[in-house]
């Protein structure tokens, strides 16, 4: 009875929680510092009045600095979060390594 319940909690995460976590924690992490490179050249492109209008577009239009700051804000807060999601999906996967009915 123990191994039934182990088997169906591991078959409900690897269904529905790795999957979320993963591939969330992967693409805030890549999508964190894209973010940040991109905002960096939008801000140089602008300062030096570089006008590519798919790139320089304003966004917020709060001004130059302003987007800035928020991107920046932006990609570190996806890469914090993308990091964290891919620790969560580690954990919970060592943790039902722990929990085999074998280990027990």
């Amino acid at each position: 009875m123990k191994s039934l319940k182990w088997y169906t909690i591991a078959a409900c995460i690897w269904i529905f929680i790795f999957p979320i976590t993963g591939i969330t924690g992967w693409a805030f992490m890549v999508s964190g510092p894209l973010v940040i490179v991109a905002s960096i050249v939008k801000f140089v492109f602008q300062l030096f009045s570089i006008d590519l209008y798919w790139l320089t577009k304003p966004s917020l239009g709060l001004g130059v600095l302003p987007d800035l700051i928020i991107s920046l804000i932006v990609g570190l807060l996806l890469t914090i979060i993308g990091i964290g999601l891919w620790r969560i999906t580690k954990r919970l996967y060592q943790w039902l390594v722990l929990r085999k009915p074998e280990n027990c």
